[in-house]
């Protein structure tokens, strides 16, 4: 569920770029968009719980908002971006080079085993990954690229971190996943601040960045990837509550091949002989995931 949702929001803000959305309008309503999907979704039932925190844990509330900032706030904005300057297939492979970065971390932080399996089963994923993204080919990335290498490296530090906090300290999921949009908002509000009042620090981007034109021509796409988002992040703590770090990630390798089927579909996109021999191998990978223990490792 995690994947399919992950998917479908990369997929259906890909869809408000071409439509014409600028990075910060459609940003803004994709987090308020979130924030309310959340609320109807969990507020009634983790509410109290997220207040308690709050007050009789503060210690507690403060670290998960931390790692919530890294991943929810820097993770989700510098993907965003990525996404409005690099292809849909583009994008989804490349996110998950966060299956690297995450089993790292997880290793360095979380001690998880780095198995022989998890090592080779990394490099079958990141072999078809390459196949997929480049038909084959060097990869030159484009500036979108960079953005979202960025976005996967935040992503594996702070889903470790949490995974590390919730492993000292019983929290429920759900309260942790209505921390995510409101740490998001400092980074939000800060890139706003330097669109409109120091804009000359953006250089290049400036125009990619600025703030804030709206249109309604990109205003459901910009709602149905921020529920979207909103579902991503429920699976994503429910599955980090379940399982290690290391699976979640390694699992949502699903997630390119989703984004893949959208975009052959319906942006026009197409695959060749190279790449589909590329999804097999992830495909594969996940099989053998499935099948082994990693999920417990």
């Amino acid at each position: 569920m995690f994947s399919a949702f992950w998917a479908l929001q990369i997929f259906v803000a890909k869809l408000g770029f071409i439509a014409g959305a600028m990075v910060l309008p459609f940003q803004i309503i994709l987090i308020f968009t979130t924030i309310a999907t959340l609320s109807i979704l969990l507020l009634p039932k983790s509410g109290p719980d997220l207040g308690k925190l709050f007050k009789h844990q503060p210690k507690l509330f403060w670290e998960l908002f931390l790692a919530n900032i890294i991943q929810s706030g820097l993770g989700t904005y510098l993907s965003i971006i990525g996404i409005a300057l690099t292809d849909a297939i583009n994008a989804g492979f490349l996110v998950k080079l966060a299956t690297i970065t995450t089993i790292f971390f997880a290793w360095l932080i979380l001690k998880e085993k780095l198995s022989g399996l998890k090592i080779a089963v990394v490099f079958v994923m990141l072999i078809g990954a390459y196949l997929l993204t480049t038909k084959g080919q060097s990869l030159l990335p484009k500036v979108g690229d960079l953005f979202i290498l960025g976005a996967c490296f935040c992503w594996s530090l702070g889903n470790v971190l949490v995974r590390k906090i919730m492993q000292r300290q019983s929290v429920n999921a759900d309260v942790v996943t209505m921390q995510k949009p409101l740490a998001s908002l400092p980074v939000f509000f800060a890139l706003i601040a330097i669109s409109v009042f120091f804009p000359e620090m953006l250089g290049n981007l400036h125009t990619t960045l600025a703030c804030c034109s709206f249109d309604s021509s990109f205003t459901l796409y910009a709602i149905a990837s921020g529920i979207a988002l909103a579902m991503a992040w429920i699976y994503l703590y429910r599955t980090l509550h379940l399982a290690t770090a290391s699976y979640m990630t390694l699992m949502s390798m699903v997630t390119p091949i989703i984004v893949s089927v959208l975009a052959i579909l319906f942006l026009g996109e197409k695959l060749i002989l190279i790449q589909i021999i590329g999804a097999g191998m992830i495909v594969l990978s996940g099989v053998v995931i499935y099948l082994s223990d990693i999920a417990y490792t």
